[in-house]
């Protein structure tokens, strides 16, 4: 079992919901974010993600537990979505490993 994170613009937000519609991911929860970075420099790797103290990155964080095979196939989906953009803030998704659970 995965628990898959996703970062995603608010401009993206409807393409997110279509890839998960599309691969069947029926149950999966959501919150609006407000990023922000100490010295947003445009030069860090995390430039992308938060905005500075004074201009906030608003975003939302999806969040959901998937078997393995389907945490590929919707990491798979929006590696194929981030390829067809051209874009400084692409969707962005993490699969951790769940050791156990009750």
């Amino acid at each position: 079992m995965k628990f898959v994170i996703i970062q995603c613009v608010k401009a993206y937000h409807h393409e997110l919901e279509q890839i998960l519609k599309s691969i069947k991911i029926n149950a999966y929860s959501e919150m609006d974010v407000e990023g922000f970075m100490e010295q947003a420099d445009g030069n860090t790797d995390f430039a992308n993600w938060f905005g500075s103290q004074k201009n906030p990155y608003n975003y939302m964080v999806s969040f959901m537990f998937l078997a393995e095979d389907k945490s590929n196939q919707l990491l798979d989906r929006i590696q194929e979505f981030n390829d067809g953009i051209e874009a400084m803030s692409p969707i962005n998704a993490y699969a951790v490993g769940v050791e156990k659970f009750v």
